[in-house]
């Protein structure tokens, strides 16, 4: 193994790579049209097919990461009952002694658009821990209480809270938020991962809408974007610190322009590169 065991062992518990496929399948898969603040921006969300280029942010003098470098596709696509989305990455890290892992992952969910119903499937191969191949769907009764059901333990179920959203509906609560000018949410989201941190908390800041014309992005380009922060905490956790944070620029039709992955001791920056609308299917 490449790096420090206890870092590698914090980093696969946190999982902060598949966290970006969350907060993106939250900034993108909302499938409603809003208004925010300024009268400017006024677009439905569109699906499409975003690549990002993933590098190292800011890091610590004590990381034992002083380098990362990889890539990753995210599709969003709409059905004719609900969301689909899809992402495949590689992501190499560096450490210190000069020895590097690398981590390769394809992911897909679906979301009903009932809010009840919500199914994910992921491989992730790493060169510290192999190839891990698992799943799983959470059905949510009309009493707010809902069942959490993996593949890796198939005999067992999680109770999820009453309340618990999925991403998409997350992601709604948020643009409310910022239609009407309020700053602070919270939310138990389930986001899809194994069994001890495929539900977290969040807390989401989110500021002001920034005017900055894109280019390069062709018909998807916007004037602007929406800066918006997501604190992710595990539910048993008392501390002050999140487990990671996102950062991400979020146009008014949904596409991510970059996003930051802040894992204490460094961050992993993703910058979109290209994007292409993905046609949407016809429904009776």
């Amino acid at each position: 193994m490449a790096y420090d065991g206890d870092v590698m062992s914090k980093q696969t518990k946190t999982n902060p790579h598949r966290a970006a496929a969350v907060i993106l399948s939250v900034a993108l898969a909302a499938g409603v049209p809003f208004q925010a603040a300024s009268a400017k921006i006024n677009s439905k969300l569109v699906e499409h097919k975003a690549f990002y280029e993933m590098q190292m942010g800011e890091r610590l003098q004590n990381s034992h990461i002083v380098n990362i470098n990889g890539m990753s596709a995210f599709a969003i696509e709409r059905d004719c009952t609900g969301w689909r989305s899809i992402e495949d990455y590689m992501i190499q890290f560096v450490a210190e002694s000069g020895g590097s892992d690398r981590v390769l992952s394809h992911f897909e969910s679906w979301e009903a658009d009932s809010g009840d119903k919500y199914s994910f499937d992921i491989m992730e191969e790493s060169s510290f821990e192999g190839r891990k191949d698992f799943g799983g769907f959470v059905e949510i009764a009309s009493g707010g209480d809902g069942n959490a059901y993996f593949t890796m333990e198939p005999d067992s179920a999680i109770k999820l809270p009453s309340g618990t959203v999925f991403p998409m509906q997350h992601v709604r609560n948020i643009l409310e938020h910022a239609e009407a000018g309020k700053k602070i949410i919270g939310a138990t989201v389930f986001t899809g991962a194994e069994p001890d941190s495929a539900l977290m908390r969040t807390s989401t800041v989110v500021g002001g809408w920034r005017d900055e014309p894109a280019t390069g992005l062709g018909e998807l380009a916007e004037e602007g974007y929406w800066q918006i922060n997501v604190a992710y905490f595990k539910p048993s956790s008392t501390s002050a610190e999140p487990e990671y944070e996102i950062q991400f620029s979020m146009q008014a039709n949904g596409l991510v322009r970059e996003y930051e992955i802040n894992y204490g001791d460094f961050s992993i920056m993703a910058n979109l590169k290209s994007v292409e609308p993905v046609e949407s299917v016809s429904c009776s």
